[in-house]
Order: structure tokens, then sequence, then C-alpha cells
């Protein structure tokens, strides 16, 4: 027979197991809701991880299409950039041709004013004054000098306020490298959720020499425009890459 002893360390471990079973079941709804959640949870895992492979997958596109815009865009301002050279030149030699015949307009007014006391005639002088603010041109060709002036400047700030595009082309080669990056992440994050590699039908084309600064910013300081004008000053040469990026630097 059982000693009371022994009885008693029965009823202590049927009382044990009776809390086991009696947490047991208050648990069992929990373990319940949890299967439930994830059962609701995976199918929403897998929408997102499409998602974000299909996404990832049209990456490699549009950083092509952002650096084909900016291509098209750099050649276009170069395209500017060498019509503004050209007007430039031809403004500095149209300026130098009218100060010449400027030249020439005082030389004629001087010898004219010279033969006053030759011609021994009365009113020679009123005569020839006359004359000569009926006839001469100086002060059209001053005027005219100025207009070319204003021209020739406005030229200069075509070609700084074109530095924009430069700006733009380093800000778009940022974002590039920041899709590339988020590319990258978003690739391995597919692969270590279910070892899938993105299929990539898009090869990332980026310049080896693409420079790019994401705090550029365009200025109208006259700094870059001395610059300008010191480049097209130069006119028989043309600007070196190292003028021209210290033009926008």
């Amino acid at each position: 027979m059982m000693s009371e002893e022994n009885m008693t360390q029965l009823f202590e471990k049927l009382n044990d197991l009776k809390k086991v079973f009696s947490y047991g079941e208050k648990l069992i709804p929990v373990i319940h809701s949890l299967g439930e959640f994830m059962k609701e949870t995976v199918p929403l895992l897998e929408n997102i991880n499409q998602s974000i492979a299909e996404s990832t997958a049209k990456i490699p596109k549009a950083t092509n299409q952002i650096q084909s815009v900016t291509s098209a865009t750099e050649m276009a301002t170069t395209e500017i950039l060498d019509l503004v050279d050209v007007l430039n030149n031809d403004l500095i030699n149209i300026e130098k041709t009218m100060l010449d015949v400027l030249v020439k307009e005082k030389d004629k007014e001087d010898f004219l004013k010279s033969l006053i006391p030759m011609l021994n005639k009365e009113n020679a002088e009123l005569f020839i004054d006359d004359f000569l603010s009926k006839n001469s041109s100086a002060e059209k060709l001053g005027e005219l000098l100025l207009q070319v002036g204003k021209m020739k400047n406005d030229s200069n700030n075509i070609a700084v306020s074109l530095q924009v595009q430069d700006i733009t082309a380093q800000q778009l080669a940022t974002v590039n490298h920041l899709i590339e990056s988020v590319q990258e992440k978003l690739s391995a994050l597919i692969e270590d959720f279910d070892n899938t590699k993105i299929l990539d039908n898009h090869e990332i084309n980026l310049p080896d020499n693409a420079s790019f600064d994401p705090n550029a910013r365009y200025s109208k300081s006259s700094v870059p425009q001395q610059e300008v004008d010191s480049i097209f000053n130069q006119k028989s040469q043309k600007a070196s890459q190292a003028e021209i990026d210290k033009l926008f630097s």
C-alpha cells in the first residue's frame, strides 16, 4: 500500500499537472491567433516581395533613361555654347571694324578742320562744322558700339547661365548612383528572403569618367563671369576641359 507521504506527493504532482493543462488551455488560443496571423502575413510578404522584385527590375531602365536625357541635354548645351562662341567672335570682329571706322571718322574730322586756315573764306569754319554735323557717323557708330558691347555681355551671360546644365548633369549622376545603390540593396534583400536572384534585362550604363557633385548649385557670381570672359577672349584657342571644369567649380 502507498504510504501517506507517497499519496501526498502524487496529489502534488497531479496538482502541478492540472496547472500545466490550465496554462495550456490559455496558451492554445494565443498560438491559434499567431497561426492565423502568419497565414495572413505570408501572402502579404509574398506580394511585397513580388512588388520589390518588379520595381528592382525596372530600375536599370530608368537609370539608363536618365543617363540618355543627360547626354542629349549635354550635347545640345555644347552646340549652344559653340554657337555662342561663334557669335561672340563675330561681335568682336564687328566691334573692331567699327572702332577702325570711328578712328577714320575722327581723322576725317581733324583733316577737314585743318583746312579752315587754308580756305581764307568767310564762314569757312561754320561751313565745315555744318558739313561734319550732317555727314559725320561718329555719333551713330558710338551708339552701335554700345549695342555691340551689350550683345557681347548678353552672349557671355548665356554661357554663364548654361552652367545650370552641368549642375543638372551632376545631380542626375548623383540620382543614378543612388538608384544603383537602392537596386543592389533591394536585390540582396530579395535574395535573402527567398533565394531568388533578380533577372536584370537592362544593364546600367554609366560613363566611367562621370563625375557628380550632389551639392552643385547654380550661381550668378562675378567669378564665373570673369572665367567666361577669359575663355572667350582667347578666340584663337578652344577652351580646354580644365578651363571648363574651373568655370563650373
